[in-house]
């Protein structure tokens, strides 16, 4: 099938291009989210006139994916973990929701589609880690993952209690 692109598209084509696409993918993702029409003579002249505003708003998200990018420098990522002494595996796991809450917490608003956690969720202590922003179509920050041992013991459980290791005196 096809279609005129009114966006830029990875691995697709450019506002404006017409491209052939499979039928499903143009009638249930790319016409219903606006990201391309059908290529009648109406639609083509409409994207005649459209074209030029559409490149200007393209390079308006641009610009501010640049500026994103640039408040990315430097930035590393941190957690305080529990870990298991005997094989430095983590209690529980950090995973891409977990991500995106810290994230937010520093600062960057980010959709969760745009965050990639390659190597999936983190269960392991001391490896490296990072994760792929995609901020644009060709703008990509990678991000490190860095992990930090949590200073305080972590709660031993007995059978169903969970035991509070830590030296809390209490008064009465």
């Amino acid at each position: 099938m096809d279609i005129l692109l009114l966006k830029n598209i990875k691995n697709l084509g450019e506002i404006g291009s017409k491209v052939s696409v499979k039928s499903g993918y143009a009638r249930n993702y790319l016409i219903p989210k606006n990201y391309a029409m059908l290529p009648t003579k109406a639609n083509l002249a409409i994207i005649d006139q459209q074209k030029q505003e559409l490149l200007k708003k393209e390079e308006e998200l641009r610009a501010v994916a640049i500026s994103q990018k640039e408040k990315f420098d430097g930035y590393i990522m941190s957690f305080e973990v529990n870990v298991q002494e005997e094989d430095d595996k983590l209690f529980g796991s950090i995973t891409l929701q977990n991500i995106i809450d810290k994230l937010r917490e520093d600062g960057f608003e980010l959709e969760k589609k745009q965050v990639n956690l390659p190597s999936g969720p983190i269960k392991n202590f001391g490896e490296d880690y990072s994760i792929n922003i995609g901020l644009h179509v060709d703008i990509n920050v990678t991000v490190p993952i860095k992990l930090v041992k949590n200073s305080a013991p972590a709660p031993v459980s007995v059978g169903s209690a969970v035991l509070d290791t830590t030296n809390s005196s209490t008064s009465e």
